[in-house]
Formats: C-alpha cells, structure tokens, sequence
C-alpha cells in the first residue's frame, strides 16, 4: 500500500540543533508514514515545523497553554481528536490538506538530549514522533491513564519504526 505523498513546511528560525533540514524532512516524512493509520481524512497530507528557541516557545506556552516556561514541543491541530480519528458523527470536509503546525525549542531538545544521554537527532525524533501524535488526536493530559499508556505505546511503536 503507498502512503500519502507529505509536504513538509520547515521554518528554521533557530538553527542550534546542527542538523541538516533534509534530515529533518525525512525524518518527520517516516513518522508521518507511520502515523497515517490514525488519520481518518484522506485530504490531509501536509505539516508544518517550526525549530526556534525557549524565548519564542515559552510565548507561545503561556499565550495558548497558560504554561508559564518554555517546553520542548507544541502541537496545534487542525482537526479534533474525534475528526481526525473519524470518530466524528458528521462527515468532515478538510478546510485545507493542513495536519497542523508542530514547534519545538531546539534549546530545550539539546538540554533533554544531554540529560537523557541521547543525540541530537534521537531527542529531535522523538519530540517530533510526540508532537506527530498530539496532532492525531493522541493525549497524555487530560485523559485516563489507559488512554495516556495508549499514547506512549504507539509513540515507542513509531520511534522503533523509524530508528530501527
């Protein structure tokens, strides 16, 4: 079965991380890839990533989680969980092919990858697969833990999928 052919949109306002955007591409492509069984609307087929810094993104938090810090990603769907999923009783027409916008601080993926031992690129993918996620309707927060543990297990299911 061929998957969805994505368009990436990449802004690299912070370019900390050293990482080649071609490798960002790919990357976020294979997670896509994988994550296409969670997306219902067939019409979606396109992402944008913004890599900037804790300065920008501790904004961002406050303005739209009330979170007063930086953090390391942020997800901003363009669907809701149950029209993503195709849980949604009214048939969904996509306003646009947008999955939604993805920010993550290149800051605070180079801390994290430091105190998680782990390069660059494995803290990057793994805030990428995460974000992915949040964007398909996944939750960690506000949900029960059942549905928490069903978003760490098809976060470790991606990640292996597109390391291994």
């Amino acid at each position: 079965m061929r998957g969805r052919s994505w368009k990436i949109h990449l802004s690299l306002e912070s370019r900390k991380l050293g990482i080649p955007s071609s490798w960002i591409r790919n990357t976020l492509k294979k997670i896509l890839s994988h994550a296409e069984s969670d997306i219902a609307i067939s019409e979606v087929r396109e992402i944008h990533l913004a890599l900037t810094d804790d300065k920008r993104i501790h904004a961002l938090n406050v303005q739209y989680r009330g979170k007063d810090k930086p953090t390391d990603v942020l997800s901003f769907p363009q669907f809701s969980p149950q029209e993503i999923s195709g849980r949604s009783r009214r048939k969904i027409h996509a306003p646009s092919s947008y999955l939604g916008d993805l920010v993550v601080s290149t800051e605070t993926t180079i801390k994290q990858a430091r105190e998680f031992g782990v390069s660059r690129r494995a803290e990057l993918t793994r805030l990428l697969v995460h974000g992915v996620l949040h964007l398909c309707g996944y939750d960690h927060e506000r949900v029960p833990a059942r549905e928490a543990q069903r978003m760490r297990r098809r976060e470790r299911l991606i990640r292996q999928k597109v390391v291994g």
